[in-house]
């Protein structure tokens, strides 16, 4: 089975079938409908809702968004703190009832005291519910977490918790089998292809589904631009290939940057995302949030929150043949990507 088709059957197999016939109602419709740049909720919701659940981490990535939000809120992060009840007010919305997937992300989700009750009560509304985490803390709540209804688990891979990983993976995947992720920097790329090869063969013999190369953006507290990769990187190219003669079908690949290609990206349009507060997130390719008026879910109607101004904007560079995408698009590798 491809990869694609295979993510979406395990995925999907885990939902409650009552609870979704109405995500998979509004999927249809997002496919039927054109892209606006101004859609209505009475058309088609967004298909995938991306919550951030809080803003703490038991590490510190320098290419990871959460040292600029701890940095934007200080040290008080409980407002920041998923609980059942916030995550109820948000799924009262019609911007995000019928999504599909719902994304909780971080900082670090298994440092919610709440989170396999969160998992429960979004998993019987029949969403697919997926979440990514360091790891650190996932063998002592696995066991919650299947028995919650996770549909998805990604472990994102990093020099600082190699060692707890590769001792807890392999009983971690007896109970609920786990995806990885690993970021791609070009000098790493370019200097450490053998210890990323290996670390992949690792995750494997763990017993993982799959691990997942991201192309890194310019993001987090010390964004730099010169570790982006492009599909034409000859690093790239010849690693690629390397992984795929190792382990073929195990490592997935999203889009490498590409150079003058189309702008094809439907984020703006199928995912909608948002802290517990519920001030409203701009895309996945950028950590900056709305500001002003329709900015927060709770303060505006749902389609004046959905065509926030800057995302009109957005999409309307997306839409015009001629223009130029839009400079948050420019270091994303999805700009070519087409979505579900």
């Amino acid at each position: 089975m491809p990869a694609k088709l295979s993510y979406y059957y395990e995925m999907g197999r885990k939902m409650h079938p009552l609870g979704a016939a109405p995500k998979v109602w509004n999927y249809l419709k997002y496919r039927a409908f054109p892209k606006e740049v101004t859609p209505s909720v009475r058309a088609y919701a967004p298909q995938i809702a991306s919550v951030i659940i809080t803003k703490r981490c038991n590490l510190a990535c320098d290419y990871c968004s959460a040292a600029n939000m701890m940095n934007a809120r200080g040290p008080i992060w409980r407002d920041s703190e998923a609980t059942v009840e916030k995550i109820e007010r948000i799924f009262s919305n019609p911007l995000f009832s019928n999504c599909l997937l719902v994304d909780l992300l971080g900082g670090e989700p298994l440092l919610v005291d709440e989170l396999e009750a969160i998992v429960a009560y979004l998993a019987k509304r029949g969403h697919m519910v997926n979440f990514a985490t360091n790891g650190l803390l996932l063998a002592g709540r696995i066991d919650g977490l299947k028995r919650a209804g996770i549909s998805r688990i990604n472990v994102s891979l990093y020099d600082t918790n190699r060692a707890v990983l590769d001792r807890a993976l392999p009983g971690i995947n007896r109970i609920f089998p786990v995806h990885t992720s690993l970021v791609l920097l070009r000098r790493e790329l370019e200097s450490k292809q053998e210890e990323i090869l290996e670390r992949a063969r690792a995750v494997h013999r763990a017993g993982c589904r799959s691990l997942r190369f991201y192309i890194y953006r310019p993001m987090g507290a010390e964004p730099n631009p010169e570790e982006i990769i492009d599909e034409e990187l000859p690093a790239y190219v010849e690693f690629r290939k390397r992984v795929e003669a190792a382990l073929p079908g195990f490592c997935l690949w999203p889009a490498a940057i590409r150079k003058g290609g189309d702008k094809r990206c439907p984020q703006l349009w199928q995912r909608i995302s948002c802290d517990v507060s519920g001030t409203m997130g701009i895309c996945c390719g950028t950590d900056r949030m709305l500001k002003g008026p329709h900015s927060n879910l709770f303060d505006g109607q749902p389609d004046d929150v959905w065509n926030h101004p800057t995302l009109v904007k957005m999409r309307e560079q997306l839409r015009a043949p001629g223009s130029e995408p839009p400079d948050i698009c420019k270091t994303c590798n999805l700009l070519g990507d087409p979505g579900w």
